[in-house]
């Protein structure tokens, strides 16, 4: 029991000092070059998205590290399964996009607001920087947000899916909007935001593979890129 106690403790631990370097990590971007005597703002476009990139998939590869014995087995279950997932849980996509689009047609409905602050931050990197963005969103953001959002939040709440699917949705969706927010309508964006927490975290309290809602995450994340590129040709 108290080898029990202890290793649950860890969990806790860990899981919240995760999320703490993510955090700070996330905050400090520009900072950090600074403790190498480099202004960030005297680089050039193309050097600033490269370093970017670097530095997120630097973040990402130490949460990785971190969260190794979990990673390393769900990824080689994974890789074994791949199919068998992608059919299985495909559906909670569907049925995740339909929830976000009602919401936001609810939003939209009371507000003159069509579309988050964050997501217009998006669009406008998109226009500036496609290939960063494309990166970034597309690829480093489901591997990072999923190890922080949902197996960081699973080490906390080890023994209630309710409030681990609550709170790791709940503060997925918070990030995305708070981190933008420019006024109170705004707030209401959490909850289409919060919508793929929680669909994200059910299937990993389901599945458990941390691997699956990556998945699912990318395939979301990519679809959305490719319609929002869509849009852009087609203004």
């Amino acid at each position: 029991m108290i080898k029990e106690k202890k290793y649950e403790l860890r969990n806790m631990l860990i899981g919240f000092g995760v999320i703490f370097l993510y955090l700070i990590a996330s905050a400090l971007p520009y900072d950090f070059l600074s403790f190498f005597g480099i202004n960030y703002n005297n680089l050039n476009l193309i050097t600033k998205q490269i370093y970017l990139i670097l530095y997120e998939a630097g973040l990402t590869l130490i949460i990785v590290y971190i969260f190794r014995k979990d990673f390393i087995p769900n990824f080689k279950d994974f890789i074994k399964n791949t199919i068998k997932y992608f059919k299985k849980y495909i559906k909670y996509w569907f049925l995740m996009l339909g929830l976000m689009i009602l919401s936001n047609s609810i939003i939209t409905m009371f507000t003159t607001t069509m579309t988050s602050q964050n997501q217009q931050s998006v669009v406008e990197t998109l226009v500036q920087a496609p290939i960063y963005t494309i990166i970034i969103t597309v690829f480093l953001a489901p591997i990072l947000e999923e190890l922080v959002f949902r197996l960081s939040f699973r080490k906390i709440f080890t023994h209630t899916n309710f409030l681990f699917i609550f709170f790791s949705g709940l503060f997925f969706g918070g990030m995305h909007v708070l981190g933008s927010l420019e006024n109170l309508i705004d707030l209401l964006f959490i909850i289409p935001y919060s919508i793929p927490g929680f669909m994200f975290a059910y299937l990993y309290s389901k599945t458990k593979n941390i691997c699956v809602p990556i998945l699912l995450h990318f395939v979301h994340n990519a679809i959305m890129m490719i319609l929002q590129i869509f849009l852009i040709f087609l203004t």
